[in-house]
C-alpha cells in the first residue's frame, strides 16, 4: 500500500462492456458501475483521488495475467472466487454474490431454463466459471466462447447463437436497457466476486477486505 501511496496512482483492471457493473460511456470515456464504485471507496481509503486511479480493461481471460505481470495492482472485474483461482493470485473476501443466469430474445417460447439449452447453440465468455459451468451442466450444448459479454449478446441478436449465459448481474444490465431481450431460469450455481491482487501481496488483500 505504501508503494501505491508514494507512486501517486493505483491501476485498477475492470470490465467496460458489463451494464451496472463496469461499462464505458463512448462519449466521455468514463466507466461507470458497481466494481467502479468499490475501486473509487479502496482507493479513497489508500488516501487517493478519484484522478489518481487509473481503469484498464480487463476481460475475463486477461484478468489473471494482468495481475502476474503487474500490469494492475488490482481486479475488480466480475471475478469470481474459485480454488483453482486461489492458487495463482489472492483474493478479498466476496463483496457480492452473483449466480449464473440464462438470456434469450424476449421472443424465444423454447428455452425456459438452463435444461433447454441441449443441442443449443450458446454464449459464455472464455475462460469464464460460466463457460466451465455450461459444460458441466449441459454438455450437449454447442459452446460458442467469445472474449466479452457484449459480443456473446450480439451474437445472439445475429442469430448465431441461442442463448447467452453468465452471471445474473451481468445479464440483468443487458435485459434491463434492451427489451428484445429476457432473462429466463433464475440462477443455478453461486458465483461470489471478490478483488483479485497478485500472489503473495497478502497485505494488500488484507487491506482491501478489511
Amino acid at each position: 500500500m505504501a508503494q501505491i501511496v508514494s507512486k501517486g496512482s493505483i491501476t485498477i483492471g475492470v470490465k467496460y462492456d458489463v451494464p451496472l457493473m463496469g461499462l464505458m460511456d463512448p462519449v466521455s470515456q468514463k466507466v461507470d458501475g458497481f466494481d467502479i464504485a468499490i475501486a473509487k471507496e479502496i482507493a479513497k481509503d489508500l488516501g487517493l483521488k478519484e484522478d489518481q486511479i487509473k481503469f484498464v480493461e480487463a476481460v475475463t481471460a486477461n484478468r489473471i495475467p494482468f495481475l502476474q505481470e503487474d500490469k494492475v495492482d488490482l481486479i475488480i472485474s466480475t471475478f469470481t472466487i474459485t480454488d483453482e483461482r486461489k492458487q495463482q493470485i489472492e483474493f478479498s473476501r466476496p463483496y457480492y454474490v452473483a449466480g449464473q443466469s440464462v438470456m434469450v430474445k424476449s421472443d424465444n417460447t423454447t428455452i425456459k431454463s438452463v435444461d433447454d439449452l441441449t443441442g443449443k447453440n450458446v454464449c459464455a465468455q472464455s475462460g469464464s466459471t460460466s463457460e466451465a459451468a455450461v459444460k458441466q451442466k449441459v454438455p450437449g450444448a454447442v459452446l460458442l466462447p467469445l472474449q466479452v459479454l457484449s459480443a456473446c449478446v450480439q451474437a445472439m441478436k445475429d442469430g448465431r447463437v441461442d442463448a447467452v449465459s453468465t452471471d445474473d448481474i451481468q445479464l440483468a444490465g443487458f435485459a434491463i436497457a434492451d427489451k428484445s431481450l429476457k432473462m429466463v431460469g433464475g440462477q443455478f450455481t453461486v458465483e461470489p466476486y471478490g478483488i483479485g491482487v497478485k500472489k503473495g501481496k497478502t497485505d494488500l488483500s488484507g487491506f482491501v477486505t478489511d
